[in-house]
């Protein structure tokens, strides 16, 4: 019965649209630059974000994560063996390994940032490709290079390959008093350039930097490699469930979400704007149609069409509006989108520089399903809307009154 009532209305509804065809039209056309305007400003934040991310997935490690200690209500949460293996333990985790960071110098003062790591970590979570050498064996006094300290110490120092280099490791006595003991290294290995921070450290046994530190029993991180860039989140979720903090590549992606929102959110705010205009035309048609309309809203209630019929009638006129609208939005926005890669691109990809170069290989704009839904949902619930103060107008008319003062 609500059905077959509903179809009634529709039908009924269908004919006055199709009486007043160009009216219906340009009051479509006003909610369409709308939703264009949504469509398009939008898909073009989706699209940036995404080429943005692709970027970054192609520049970094995004499997590659240090956690590290954290505060939590007032304490500290500290890296332990029981934290180490519960991170071992977390889904998607292929490997891990605790590491301890260290600041050392060259007899010349060169500063080396060093990362004290099980060389059965280097393999299994840097995996690491070596320019020249091998890993370290476990045990011993031997460094691998980052490939750009590699170079700072080769071109000011002359160090080399091979070479055994004398180290310099601040301790403190029992006065407090800085006392520098020299240690020395064999450099067994040079790190391929990564274009992450390992280009920037020298690699070591992570026994031999506890036992320079004088204390074997505290960690400073832990490095996990988990098995594919999808999963990163997830695991970063459960590092920080369990009190620490989680580093790495994956904070680009971060900031970049962050900032795209901000900017398709005020894109969308100033594309909100025609949205309103829309909704005043489809208000002003409609009181108008309403006016017009009088005597015959009149006589459709003095036969027994109930104030409720009149507002489910007038909001199906709102709802053909509605759809014309969103298609129609929907196909400018789909051209303006095309407007943005033919014009815009150039001049987006030139403003963001050689970092996202790769921007200029595809489109700068991104149109989904679910963006063209949104922009056909956002047509129909505002013409609805924008229908309720006529609907509403027109199911309080007295029908006596309207039959002999209306049109």
């Amino acid at each position: 019965m609500i059905l077959e009532r509903l179809i009634d209305y529709l039908k009924v509804s269908a004919h006055q649209v199709a009486r007043k065809r160009m009216r219906v039209f340009l009051t479509a056309l006003g909610i369409a630059i709308g939703v264009a305007a949504v469509v398009g400003t939008v898909s073009l934040g989706e699209g940036v974000r995404y080429q943005a991310v692709e970027a970054i997935k192609e520049q970094s490690d995004l499997t590659l994560i240090e956690a590290t200690a954290d505060i939590r209500g007032g304490a500290i949460q500290f890296i332990t063996p029981a934290k180490i293996d519960e991170l071992a333990a977390i889904q998607h985790v292929e490997a891990s390994s605790a590491v301890v960071r260290e600041a050392y110098t060259t007899k010349r003062q060169t500063y080396l940032e060093v990362v004290g790591i099980d060389p059965g970590g280097i393999e299994g979570v840097i995996r690491p490709k070596f320019l020249r050498g091998e890993n370290l064996e476990p045990g011993s006094r031997q460094a691998v290079l980052g490939h750009d300290v590699a170079e700072t110490l080769q071109r000011y120092e002359g160090v080399r390959f091979g070479d055994a280099v004398p180290i310099l490791v601040r301790r403190y006595d029992e006065d407090g008093m800085p006392v520098d003991e020299e240690v020395t290294f064999t450099l067994v290995g040079v790190l391929q350039e990564r274009d992450d921070a390992f280009d920037q450290v020298m690699l070591i046994d992570r026994g031999v930097a506890q036992e320079l530190r004088g204390d074997e029993t505290t960690f400073d991180g832990v490095l996990i490699r988990v098995d594919q860039p999808e999963t990163v989140f997830g695991v970063v979720d459960d590092v920080k469930a369990l009190g620490l903090t989680a580093k790495g590549a994956f904070q680009q992606i971060e900031s970049v979400n962050q900032l795209m929102d901000v900017v398709v959110l005020i894109l969308a705010f100033f594309a909100g704007v025609s949205l309103i205009v829309g909704v005043l035309m489809i208000v002003n048609t409609m009181v108008t149609s309403v006016f017009e309309r009088t005597r015959e809203i009149g006589i459709t209630m003095a036969i027994g069409a109930s104030p409720a019929d009149v507002v489910h009638l007038i909001l199906a006129e709102c709802l053909y509006i509605g759809l014309i609208g969103g298609v129609l939005g929907d196909l400018l926005g789909i051209a303006f989108t095309g407007v943005i890669n033919t014009f815009g691109k150039p001049f987006i990809v030139a403003q963001l520089g050689d970092t996202f170069s790769t921007f200029a290989e595809g489109d700068i704009t991104l149109i989904t399903p679910e963006i063209l839904a949104i922009g056909m949902a956002i047509a129909i619930i505002l013409s609805l809307v924008s229908g309720l103060y006529p609907a509403l107008k027109a199911s309080h008319l007295n029908p006596v009154t309207a039959i002999r003062t209306g049109v």
